[in-house]
């Protein structure tokens, strides 16, 4: 009997068989490059405008975008450059992705950088929303009302044009879902692709992408079986869109056992606090939803009647996502997994997925679609002074208020804000205009860049600082116990409690040393000049650099390795 050998399958025919569209080009939206285009200059030209305003004119500026600019200018222009200056306290990305803008020490030490740094990334949402309205079928006129009425919502302006980090990752992470978007209207599985390198970037500038990604797994595979994919498509699509982000996860946790010795410390340790009261953790969140995003209230239980009663997987995707965009600040403060539980920040997450499910609602139900839009326009219309209002009141907040009071009241420096910070810039922008003036030599200025950011920073010479990225922390631990066999000067912070320098020179700090005398000093910092012949006294305090500040050794840890 001849044994009958099976035919192979012709790749032809494998692709006639999927129920996605490969190796076709399917049905699409025109391309707009040039409405992009004109989309993202629009709001990266607005942005930065305001967030020049407020920064140079009104003088709100946020530490933490001073910090992470800093960082990649160390990379650039440290003496030696040091990828390790980017550190673990952040997503990696989060802060690399900033470098081409320090190239130019120049443009790194003007303040015009810091509202850049965040105004390109929220002009790069806006884009993506455009695309997903011009997806969800809605004519210019309403295009144009939603993007301007979100773009115009004081919270989203704020964010967007104060170089916080908020918009780096959500940047990625509204590209990602507008993928996912494309995909399940055109069923073209580029898009899959598309979106799983969104994801992948996107978790390494904001771990909360992992969320969304998760999701966004169980969406595609589910869709695909509803539709009567066969085994190798579900499997073969899912696996493509997974492994990028699965690949960026698992280098990352690599990374942090070779140099940190812990896989997870990039979960858990961060930013760890005492967090809230698990009691009051329901009703914070409640407060933050109603105050930060009210839209998203009436957004999910919709995209949840629409996906049950019309068998629509993308919007039970869409709403899960906004859950879970809802439910993670209250996550992290639960298991202290944050120092800044349950902040107003959350809610620029929740107001944008809250408007991209208001898009697909409209998309989904057709008739009534323009009159959604219309009522998402009108909603977001209406929040702007309910938003400004909450950005004055909102308890858990960084520099909302002042941001507020910098529009109603004038110049802020020297205020204070809700969360008992100083505001202002005057004493970095002073001690950097001292210390190039009359520094040259590279690496005499010992100093805990942990602390002293601002001023190496603006400063644009960090090759001028011996500081803890050198050559790790326990090189700059030697120098600090014996400053004058490495440096001329000391540049202290007058915070003891963190800058591990000033906690070995306390009397210098506070500028009464007799032996350290004082050449520059600010209400923020002192500088001190270091004789050849100093000996620290024996009853000095010593440096333990195991047990210094959670904060100060992630920002550093990388610069031992």
């Amino acid at each position: 009997m001849t044994e009958v050998m099976p035919q192979p399958i012709r790749r032809r025919d494998r692709e006639a068989q999927a129920v996605q569209a490969v190796g076709r080009r399917p049905s699409d939206i025109e391309r707009r490059p040039w409405e992009s285009a004109a989309v993202f200059a629009l709001f990266a030209l607005a942005y930065t405008a305001i967030g020049g305003w407020l920064v140079v004119q009104r003088h709100v500026v946020g530490f933490e975008a001073l910090d992470r600019l800093n960082r990649t200018l160390m990379v650039w222009h440290n003496d030696p450059p040091k990828l390790a200056a980017v550190g673990f306290d952040h997503a990696p990305l989060s802060t690399l992705l900033l470098a081409p803008l320090t190239v130019v020490p120049a443009l790194a030490r003007s303040l015009w950088v810091v509202p850049l740094a965040s105004a390109l990334f929220a002009a790069g949402t806006m884009t993506s929303l455009n695309t997903l309205l011009r997806r969800a079928l809605l004519p210019a006129p309403l295009r144009a009302g939603v993007l301007l009425a979100l773009g115009a919502n004081p919270l989203v302006v704020w964010y967007a044009a104060s170089g916080a980090r908020e918009f780096v990752w959500l940047s990625f992470a509204v590209a990602g879902i507008g993928a996912l978007v494309a995909w399940y209207v055109t069923a073209d599985v580029r898009f899959v692709m598309i979106a799983g390198l969104c994801f992948a970037v996107g978790t390494l500038t904001g771990y909360g992408t992992l969320a969304f990604f998760g999701i966004g797994v169980a969406l595609v595979a589910g869709v695909l079986g509803r539709l009567g994919a066969g085994s190798d498509e579900v499997e073969g699509t899912t696996v493509g869109f997974a492994t990028p982000a699965v690949y960026v996860v698992a280098l990352w946790t690599a990374f942090n056992l070779l140099l940190l010795g812990d896989p997870i410390a990039w979960v858990t340790g961060q930013h760890q606090s005492t967090g809230l009261p698990a009691g009051e953790i329901l009703g914070a969140t409640l407060r933050l939803v109603v105050d930060g995003a009210p839209l998203a209230l009436v957004v999910l239980p919709a995209l949840v009647v629409v996906g049950v009663a019309r068998r629509n997987a993308l919007a039970l995707g869409l709403a899960g996502m906004l859950a879970v965009a809802i439910a993670a600040p209250a996550v992290a403060a639960w298991l202290h997994l944050t120092d800044e539980p349950l902040h107003l920040r959350n809610a620029v997450a929740v107001l944008l997925l809250a408007v991209v499910g208001g898009v697909w609602l409209a998309r989904a139900l057709e008739e009534q679609g323009r009159l959604v839009a219309g009522g998402l326009v009108a909603a977001l219309l209406v929040s702007i002074p309910w938003t400004f209002h909450t950005m004055r009141t909102y308890p858990y907040q960084d520099l909302e208020s002042v941001a507020v009071a910098a529009v109603t009241d004038g110049d802020q420096e020297g205020a204070t804000a809700m969360s008992g910070a100083a505001v202002g810039i005057a004493d970095e922008q002073e001690m950097a205009a001292w210390i190039r003036a009359h520094v040259t030599r590279r690496g005499s200025i010992l100093t805990d860049n942990a602390q002293t950011f601002g001023v190496m920073l603006l400063t644009g010479r960090p090759d001028l600082f011996d500081d803890r990225v050198d050559a790790g922390d326990a090189a700059w631990s030697a120098a600090a116990h014996d400053p004058a066999g490495h440096v001329d000067l000391l540049l202290l912070s007058r915070d003891t409690s963190r800058d591990l320098l000033s906690r070995l020179y306390p009397a210098a700090a506070a500028g009464t040393d007799p032996a350290l005398v004082p050449v520059m000093t600010t209400d923020r910092y002192v500088l001190v000049g270091v004789p050849a012949t100093y000996v620290r006294p024996d009853d000095a305090p010593v440096l333990d650099t195991t047990a210094a500040d959670a904060a100060s050794t992630a920002s550093t840890a990388g610069a031992t390795s």
